[in-house]
């Protein structure tokens, strides 16, 4: 999308019935110029890549944290970037949402599918098209941010896509769904929710019941939202709480990284703000959560064994989470006796192990070296 120049430097009246909070984000850098126009995010395997929007080459980058460099390029061929707008993944694939969509005009809307695999193999990755339409768009005649057919969010759960809206007239965002295999579909209406703002960016936490989306108004707020403790995937019927950012910015992407912490990304703001990379901390917000002090981390070498005894006497009849570095739980086990040992092989990279019981929260970070 292009710049917003805005009139009014401070807050709107908040309006529903959700619990809101104001929060200063941390910068973790500010990022390359090459990114200007940054607008997905996502967390693969604990690296964090992001790609421009509108008319930007068919590229992802892998940021470099310590100064916002591009310290990896992958080029998706077979593909255009009419307006790139958010990024998702599962355990073989990432997608791309081409579905920006000011006008409301667009008759060629899709998502890519790129393979893991391929990322992690070389820097030339192809693509799959996912095309759709909206079930419930009748009028293509453009009307400049003027739609609700506008979009920027998407998150992948379970066995489809989920696409969130950003709706210029009405400040809602809109919910559809789509399959997430190659082919053309009608994106199916889900619902919709009053988020008072333009939401621009959305992760999903399996392992803990949490939706987060991003989102700014044109005059001057900037937000996150959190819904969690929802049925299946009906996002909306949980609990929700509103996060009010303390200071201006073009809020795109967002990405989960851990168990308290979300990075947003935003946009270069002529004479306000660089291309810039923020931590939100959840901790305080989010169900599901546990204090930092008692996450002990554990590591072990590539290729070994791993024992993890919980040596506390807790309440049996738990259950326990193995989760990736993006929360997605890869193993889940009922726990039935203490003291607790698990004895399993992992891949290289970062891990939660989470138990939960009536009475008692423990979890372990696991550091598998490379």
């Amino acid at each position: 999308m292009r710049y917003l120049f805005f009139l009014i430097i401070g807050w709107t009246a908040i309006s529903g019935l959700s619990a809101q909070n104001f929060i200063t984000p941390s910068l973790v850098t500010a990022l390359t110029p090459e990114l200007n126009e940054t607008s997905g995010l996502i967390n693969l395997d604990g690296d964090i890549w992001t790609h421009n929007d509108n008319g930007g080459d068919t590229e992802i980058y892998r940021i470099d944290l310590s100064d916002g460099s591009i310290n990896r390029t992958v080029t998706v061929h077979d593909a255009n970037n009419v307006d790139w707008e958010d990024i998702a993944c599962d355990e073989n694939y990432v997608y791309i949402g081409d579905f920006g969509n000011n006008d409301g005009s667009r008759t060629n809307l899709r998502i890519y599918r790129i393979s893991r695999a391929e990322i992690a193999a070389g820097d030339d990755v192809d693509a799959e098209k996912i095309h759709f339409a909206y079930s419930d768009q009748t009028n293509f005649e453009p009307n400049y941010h003027n739609t609700n057919f506008d979009c920027e969010a998407l998150v992948c759960f379970e066995d489809k896509l989920y696409l969130f809206t950003k709706n210029w007239i009405d400040n809602h965002t809109n919910l559809y769904e789509l399959p997430k295999i190659p082919g053309t579909y009608i994106a199916d209406y889900k619902g919709t929710f009053d988020v008072d703002c333009l939401i621009t960016g959305a992760e999903i936490i399996p392992s803990l019941n949490t939706l987060l989306l991003s989102g700014y108004n044109v005059s001057g707020g900037t937000y996150t939202w959190i819904f969690n403790d929802y049925p299946s995937d009906y996002f909306f019927d949980g609990g929700n709480t509103r996060l009010i950012w303390t200071f201006l910015t073009q809020v795109e992407g967002i990405c989960y990284i851990g168990n308290r912490y979300a990075y947003a990304s935003s946009e270069k703001l002529p004479g306000i703000l660089d291309p810039s990379l923020f931590s939100v901390n959840l901790s305080d917000y989010m169900t599901g959560f546990i204090s930092e002090k008692k996450i002990e981390p554990l590591t072990y070498a590539e290729g070994e064994f791993l024992n993890i005894s919980f040596s506390d006497q807790f309440q049996a009849d738990g259950i326990l989470q193995i989760m990736n570095i993006q929360g997605q739980v890869i193993n889940q086990l009922n726990v039935k006796t203490t003291p607790l040992s698990i004895r399993l092989k992992f891949q290289p990279g970062v891990y939660l192990i989470y138990y939960n019981s009536a009475t008692k929260d423990l979890l372990r970070k696991v550091v598998v070296n490379h």
